[in-house]
């Protein structure tokens, strides 16, 4: 009987051990499988379960194939939107509408109906239309900044990608409700492009029929710029030639466009 019962004790020990030694080796080995999928690289949990929406450190895009507005027959198309920081940067392309050095100069952006006010713009890349018939292709890429100049460009449309800046604007605003106006362009060269964007020769040609034989200068140096009628020679002191020749260096140098470019940026 002693016997029976010190093998029945035994028996249950030995269970109680077998129990034991099961648990305990179920917890190693989960504990190895979670130490396993801790360390999964990040683009492995990425495939798995994918979330477009979520938000990413640093810079954030999102791309546009069909953001396009026309006013008064120039082109606008939104490229991308980027978050940078505090900033919102949209890519846009647009055609020029003459050879003036045009630029941007009157946006806003609204996020869930809050206005931002446009910061300003960086040249990406443009094809330019000069007045003395030449035509260049510029890329200002950090890697490149080169800049290619061919006749057979006059026969393509000329057009700027900027990168318009908007400052102070929601960390989250990719996920917010997102319009871009775009509402005006102006043009009006800088101190280095200003003679050749007067183009003082062409505006010479043009007078020689009214005033025969006049001769005009432009001037841009020590910040300093400006144009006339060359002193000694004929209608240097003629105020109608005067005239027509400002009337041309306006036309020239300075424009103005105004417009409502819309654009609906709010992502799904």
């Amino acid at each position: 009987m002693k016997t029976t019962k010190q093998r029945l004790v035994t028996i249950i020990i030995s269970a109680i051990v077998i129990v034991g030694l099961a648990f305990l080796l179920n917890f190693f080995m989960g504990n190895s499988k979670a130490e396993v999928l801790g360390t999964q690289p990040p683009t492995n949990q990425m495939e798995a379960k994918p979330d477009v929406s979520e938000p990413v450190q640093g810079h954030q895009i999102v791309q546009f194939d069909d953001k396009i507005a026309e006013y008064d027959g120039l082109i606008m198309k939104v490229l991308n939107m980027t978050s940078s920081g505090d900033d919102a940067i949209v890519e846009v392309y647009w055609q020029l509408k003459d050879s003036r050095d045009w630029k941007i100069n009157n946006a806003v952006l609204e996020i869930d109906s809050q206005a931002y006010s446009y910061a300003g713009f960086d040249l990406v890349e443009g094809l330019f239309h000069y007045p003395d018939g030449t035509a260049c292709k510029m890329d200002m890429q950090p890697l490149s900044k080169e800049g290619n100049c061919a006749s057979e460009f006059l026969q393509e449309t000329p057009y700027r990608i900027d990168r318009l800046i908007f400052n102070n604007v929601p960390e989250d605003f990719l996920r917010r409700s997102v319009q871009l106006r775009i509402t005006g362009m102006t043009a009006f060269p800088g101190e280095s492009e200003y003679c050749k964007v007067l183009n003082i020769e062409h505006i010479q040609k043009l007078m020689q029929d009214e005033f025969p034989g006049i001769e005009l200068e432009c001037f841009q140096e020590d910040g300093f710029q400006g144009y006339g009628i060359k002193d000694g020679s004929p209608y240097a002191n003629d105020e109608k030639a005067f005239t027509v020749l400002s009337d041309y260096a306006v036309k020239a140098l300075f424009g103005n466009m105004a417009g409502v470019w819309g654009f609906d940026l709010t992502t799904d």
